[in-house]
């Protein structure tokens, strides 16, 4: 019996718009280190979109966040307005306050954290949005909770239980692959790989490895740099959620909650925005909500910076939290499971949270068509919808 649930939604949020973002196609990493490039002597944006290796990572973010924060330093400005308060602009703001420089943090939402989402749930916390250090032995954010004395759990996601159907063959891996590196910039996944798709194998290699990790249609993803690297590289993720570790960054620093900044107006002797001027501004705030205009740069970006942006684009995978009375799934090693739906690109992935957690608890990460269907309606009945896809059949 369902006891319990969280349900993320991403894809409505105004301060998100997605999930992480991604390359579409035409575009390369290069566009992402145009995005974060310097706009003039006091202006940059910042955030895992500008990191062209670590993209959709929180310490992709945090370390483009203390790039920004020695840029701005080095510029001499000596008061500077973070716009965003998840991990890139934590490690700004703590980066600035280091070196010297008064940094004031500006964030639409009532919390801290960004796309770092720590939750209530049935007398615990969990995650709504990051929930790994991924790259774990090359993370900055995992050497901070390590000396925070966080403590952290393994996860393997190379031995999933698939509990419908078989699962992808190494040779549908392999010849996707070699399609998709002989791409031309310009092609789409869905181009790239053509009639490929319709072979049912190739279908759930795609589904499992590029829907599941973008969630973005294929059509519209890069066929050259949509697959990026990063997730399954020694992940762990945090006991009690990133809000610790949010929370340890976050202390000391200035925050202002519930002040979403819509303009901000550049000239040659600071930036204005709400009343407040700085002597520089470093924007974290996603690519989804720059690219519907969340957040205005008078005068417009440059060419190059837009550019950029119009090639760069948010997926959308949302989350469920379930807590059960009994647990009724099977055992397995990995505590990795993964569902494939009954039409193409209808993907979900569960971590099994029960051994930390002390509860039996399923952690289901959603991508594609399905979301369409499981995500109508208030969160209980997505709850039961996603809950129904892990009972026995």
């Amino acid at each position: 019996m369902l006891r319990a649930y969280l349900v993320s939604r991403w894809g409505e949020d105004p301060w998100a718009r997605g999930s992480w973002s991604l390359i579409g196609r035409g575009g390369t990493p290069e566009d992402r280190r145009t995005l974060g490039s310097p706009v003039g002597e006091r202006l940059r944006i910042a955030g895992e979109a500008t990191h062209p290796a670590r993209a959709g990572m929180t310490h992709g973010a945090y370390e483009q966040g203390l790039e920004a924060a020695e840029w701005a330093a080095g510029r001499g400005h000596r008061r500077v307005a973070v716009i965003g308060a998840g991990m890139a602009g934590l490690g700004a703001a703590r980066r600035l306050g280091e070196l010297g420089v008064h940094a004031e943090i500006w964030e639409a939402r009532d919390r801290l954290g960004g796309r770092a989402a720590g939750a209530g749930m049935d007398g615990a916390t969990f995650d709504l949005g990051a929930n790994w250090l991924q790259q774990y032995e090359h993370n900055a954010l995992a050497r901070i909770a390590e000396s925070a004395g966080l403590r952290t759990v393994a996860t393997d996601f190379t031995d999933p239980v698939v509990l419908t159907g078989p699962p992808p063959s190494a040779a549908a891996g392999e010849r996707v692959r070699r399609r998709l590196e002989a791409a031309p910039v310009e092609a789409s996944m869905a181009g790239a790989l053509g009639p490929l798709l319709d072979e049912e194998d190739v279908r759930r290699f795609v589904d499992a490895e590029i829907v599941m990790d973008s969630g973005a249609p294929l059509t519209w993803l890069s066929a050259r740099y949509g697959f990026e690297p990063g997730v399954g590289e020694g992940d762990r993720w945090i006991v009690g959620s990133y809000r610790l570790l949010v929370d340890h960054l976050a202390a000391g620093l200035t925050a202002h909650l519930s002040h979403p900044v819509p303009h901000l107006a550049v000239a040659e002797d600071g930036v204005r925005f709400l009343d407040q001027r700085a002597d520089a501004a470093i924007v974290t705030v996603p690519v989804g909500v720059l690219a519907a205009g969340g957040l205005t740069v008078g005068p417009p970006l440059p060419v190059p910076h837009r550019e950029a942006l119009s090639r760069l684009g948010m997926g959308r995978v949302e989350k469920v939290v379930l807590r059960f009375s009994t647990r009724f799934w099977p055992p397995a090693a990995s505590g990795y499971y993964r569902v494939h739906g009954p039409g193409p690109g209808s993907i979900c992935e569960w971590l099994d949270a029960t051994a930390a957690d002390g509860v039996p608890t399923m952690v289901g990460l959603f991508a594609g068509p399905w979301l369409a269907e499981l995500w109508d309606g208030p969160d209980a009945e997505v709850a039961r919808r996603a809950a129904a896809l892990l009972s026995p059949r």
